[in-house]
């Protein structure tokens, strides 16, 4: 294996300090803009906010619905219905805090929301597009490109979201819980050096708490 093998190539994780793509009037634009700080905060696989690009592949069980959204002042949280992980096919609640995530999270889903409900009062899927069809991985991968360089993918969110909390001394217990890992593979996503996480971690402390969202 040593001979013949290749290194791993690994698109860059999506950090804190990230450009975030610009408020917008479009429906479509606060869609992605809500499914990305979603998936990054909620630690979520691309393939549980889109649909596959292939037909063949798509089943409606795996949608989140509308009709499962809970709001509050300070979070919002959704059930996703059926995931790799999901050893009992019940379903986990995502659940997403402004005090972890910061104000920008919580607004972007509100503001999508509201569009969304405006649109589709009767649909019963979340996540819609503008023509009222659920986005699928091309159209959420298109936007992605605009707004990113090319080594920042959809499993980006993932693995930006994973770190970002290490560095924020969150523990691994609940790392491996949010992002509903069953063992500890959740460490692999974690993109910096564990001496560089904990001296992060020591200059938070130091410092005081700030959100750990994407920068506008």
């Amino acid at each position: 294996m040593r001979l013949y093998s290749k290194p791993v190539k690994r698109q860059r994780a999506l950090a804190p300090e990230s450009r975030r793509p610009p408020g917008s009037a479009l429906h479509d634009d606060q869609l992605f803009l809500a499914e990305l700080l979603t998936g990054f905060h909620g630690l979520l696989r691309l393939g549980e906010l889109v649909w596959p690009d292939n037909p063949n592949l798509r089943t409606s069980r795996k949608l989140s619905l509308r009709t499962s959204v809970e709001l509050s002042p300070s979070s919002f949280s959704f059930l996703l219905h059926s995931h790799k992980s999901d050893r009992f096919f019940d379903g986990d609640r995502v659940l997403v805090d402004r005090d972890l995530s910061g104000a920008s999270s919580l607004q972007a889903f509100n503001t999508y929301l509201s569009s969304r409900d405006a649109k589709f009062p009767f649909h019963p899927q979340l996540w819609l597009r503008d023509n009222g069809s659920v986005p699928t991985r091309r159209w959420f991968i298109s936007r992605l490109r605009h707004f990113f360089p090319a080594d920042i993918s959809g499993h980006s969110m993932r693995s930006g979201g994973a770190t970002a909390l290490a560095v924020a001394g969150v523990p691994s217990s609940s790392i491996q819980a949010i992002g509903r890992w069953s063992s500890n593979a959740w460490q692999l996503y974690i993109r910096k050096h564990p001496v560089i996480v904990h001296a992060q971690v020591v200059a938070e402390q130091l410092s005081g708490p700030r959100s750990n969202g994407l920068m506008a």
